[in-house]
């Protein structure tokens, strides 16, 4: 028990790595978003740098 802390929410985000949505085939963890998505979830939010999406 003595390795027991508080964590503050960035040092939680940093080891979860955040959390992908459903759908999502290519989950970019450093910008928190996708690149790509499943054919029934097409029309999400992509990344900036991530091809059109083919729907």
């Amino acid at each position: 028990m003595k390795n027991l802390r508080k964590l503050n929410k960035g040092e939680l985000k940093r080891i979860n790595g955040g959390r992908p949505p459903l759908g999502c085939n290519n989950w970019d963890p450093e910008a928190a978003c996708c690149r790509s998505w499943a054919e029934g979830y097409c029309g999400g939010k992509t990344c900036p740098n991530s091809p059109p999406p083919y729907c």
